[in-house]
């Protein structure tokens, strides 16, 4: 698959979203960050994942960052600024299309950013359930803190669920990054916090001159802003890195439609 013309599109659509402010702006965030991964994948030593495989991770990143936009309905971490425009449904739809391009784009920046893939059994996969089942309960615990007391816990919108799904990754068999950093081994963890901030990075920098674009607003920490976001705003890019890639540790919609017909999952595997 060639890489000049995927490279064209997110430069026009980066263009139309500085310049224009036009019904189909949204349209053009999309084309930027679909040209974006598919330039990141291709210039990976992994590749193109295919066709299927980047429409999966597109329609599981929908529900997933309208998962997040639910909790910032009670924090009230940041706002939309230009979307005055489109009825409700037309803003759920259009922002449907902007949220499908986060778990391809960071899944792209982890072919340049992690150099070996290994989704093994950790040290934590052989520690007694319950010792599992805790991280996820302070995880629900801390998520239920967000909700219940925002002024209070709204650091932990984005520790929160990586703690729930790590903790099942874990229960499931699957490489603990907890685990991982409790015993020393930060590599991977380092690697995927990479693909999270070289992410992060850019979606703050597009943002910055787009329209709709959003702006922060953080109890305590508003201040030394690169462009929209409070420096250390960008921490939360690292959990939430780690989140979205322990999701597709477990990601169902995978198992089901890439599983050849009539394969049966090996029991006592990792994810």
């Amino acid at each position: 698959m060639p890489l000049v013309p995927w490279a064209i599109l997110p430069l026009v659509c980066w263009a139309l979203l500085w310049s224009r402010n036009s019904y189909w702006n949204p349209f053009f965030f999309a084309g930027l960050w679909l040209g974006a991964a598919m330039v990141m994948y291709l210039a990976s030593q992994s590749g193109y994942p295919g066709i299927r495989r980047h429409a999966i991770y597109s329609a599981l990143s929908v529900p997933l960052w309208w998962w997040f936009e639910l909790v910032n309905s009670r924090v009230g971490n940041w706002e939309y600024i230009g979307d005055e425009r489109y009825t409700q449904l037309e803003y759920v739809l259009m922002a449907s299309i902007a949220f499908s391009t986060v778990v391809p784009a960071l899944d792209a920046a982890w072919g340049l950013t992690i150099r070996y893939r290994d989704v093994g059994l950790s040290i934590f996969g052989r520690r007694p359930a319950a010792e599992k089942w805790i991280q996820v309960a302070v995880g629900m615990g801390l998520q239920i803190g967000v909700f219940a007391q925002p002024a209070w816990f709204f650091p932990f919108v984005w520790v929160a669920p990586f703690l729930i799904l790590d903790g099942l990754v874990a229960y499931r068999g699957g490489r603990s990054l907890v685990s991982d950093l409790l015993d020393g081994k930060w590599r991977l963890a380092a690697q995927i916090a990479a693909g999270g901030l070289l992410c992060g990075f850019l979606w703050e920098f597009w943002n910055y001159w787009a329209t709709p674009k959003w702006v922060y607003d953080i109890p305590l920490l508003d201040f030394g802003r690169l462009f929209e976001m409070p420096i250390l705003g960008y921490a939360g890019y690292v959990p939430f890195a780690w989140s979205v890639y322990q999701l597709l540790q477990l990601n169902p919609l995978e198992k089901i439609l890439l599983r050849p017909p009539g394969a049966r999952e090996p029991s006592g595997t990792a994810v």
